[in-house]
């Protein structure tokens, strides 16, 4: 049991670390970078993008960089467009506040990808990464 707390700590350090230099990835692909200290933006993937790829980037963001409960909220709090941090077209911006709450969001309003205002629970966010790895089956 020993050996597993210790092999299970450098991945943590990894996986924090990683996110802190603004390069976080979920285990689905989808990038992720921190705005401000309330807002974070999950990058679309080149030419396959969905939206449930956003929410499973905010999702998996919150709770593994974080420290995010399963029953606490992510928001919306800017609409698809082009990222302030991620070198994407593509952005949709969260926060663990709602969006009258967030300073220094963008604020898009778009024809795609989920709406300003749009929340869901951490475990509900983090499913989606779950639905599209069975759609890449």
């Amino acid at each position: 049991m020993n050996r597993v707390a210790i092999l299970a700590t450098p991945f943590v350090l990894v996986s924090v670390g990683s996110a802190a230099s603004g390069d976080f990835h979920t285990r689905t692909g989808v990038r992720v970078y921190p705005v401000n200290e309330q807002i974070f933006e999950v990058a679309a993937l080149p030419g396959e993008t969905q939206i449930e790829d956003f929410w499973c980037g905010a999702g998996d963001y919150a709770k593994r960089v974080l420290g995010a409960e399963d029953r606490d909220k992510v928001y919306v709090v800017s609409e698809a467009g082009p990222g302030v941090v991620a070198d994407s077209r593509s952005t949709v911006q969260f926060s663990l506040s709602p969006p009258e709450q967030t300073e220094g969001a963008l604020g898009n309003r778009t024809y795609w990808g989920p709406n300003i205002g749009a929340s869901n629970s951490v475990v509900e966010a983090i499913h989606e990464c779950r639905t599209k790895q069975k759609r890449d089956l």
